[in-house]
């Protein structure tokens, strides 16, 4: 029986996509036609690369904020830009990060699921701003601050099923009494169901499973309606 549920944070809980459009948007002409969704799909996946590099001491923090972003850009046929150009959209693409808000009917749900089960955070990036993200989305009303593990506090990062492991001792519960709710089939889906986890894929992105989608989520939704009504399902099946 699930007695826990655990989200991860970017492109799950908010739409992260649209300040990373805003931010890029100056640095592509506007005669050049792009592939937005696509465009942002690699930098995410740039983004998991560039967290290693860093973890490793391979790369200042200003040198992933360039590679990742000619690495994504030279995916769409675009030009590289300059190291300057580059640490100017990672200020630009923070700055519409501390305005983002909750997708629709996740406040709801998130009211029924905290009057029944455990929640908890896991989100991969740096602490400091992680937890700017889950305050301004206001996550402090359903999560406390002990169940909230980052990738750069826990020393592991996902699909490593260790820092899901490490969840289920911050709540005391088995892994088949967990489930976790991401966007990301190969980071999130991936990881909980190595870790004996349930795993809720929320793939509003309309992503392909990958690495032969050995891992099978038990719920997928397509957008965060859907998200909302399998959250408040759970929320409604009696506890044993």
């Amino acid at each position: 029986m699930i007695k826990a549920v655990v989200f991860d944070v970017d492109d799950t809980l908010y739409d992260q996509k649209a300040p990373f459009v805003a931010a890029l948007a100056p640095l592509v002409a506007t005669s050049v036609s792009f592939d937005s969704t696509q465009a942002f799909q690699d930098y995410r996946c740039q983004s998991a690369h560039a967290y290693d590099q860093v973890a490793s001491g391979r790369w200042s923090h200003e040198e992933m904020a360039v590679n990742r972003l000619n690495a994504t850009l030279q995916k769409q046929g675009l030009t590289p830009v300059s190291g300057n150009a580059a640490l100017n959209f990672e200020q630009t693409y923070a700055a519409g990060l501390q305005k983002i808000k909750l997708f629709p009917g996740l406040e709801t749900a998130l009211d029924q699921l905290k009057q029944q089960f455990k929640l908890g955070i896991i989100t991969n990036g740096k602490t400091q701003h992680q937890l700017a993200k889950v305050m301004q989305l206001q996550m402090h009303r359903w999560v406390d601050r002990d169940n909230i593990i980052t990738s750069e506090e826990a020393g592991l990062a996902k699909p490593d099923p260790q820092i899901f492991t490490l969840m289920n001792h911050r709540l005391n519960l088995r892994a088949t009494e967990v489930a976790y709710v991401g966007d990301r089939y190969d980071m999130d889906v991936k990881g909980a169901k190595q870790a004996g986890w349930h795993a809720f894929w929320f793939n509003h992105r309309n992503a392909t499973m990958t690495e032969g989608g050995n891992w099978i989520p038990d719920q997928t939704v397509g957008d965060s309606m859907e998200l909302q009504d399998l959250l408040l399902a759970l929320s409604a099946v009696p506890e044993m």
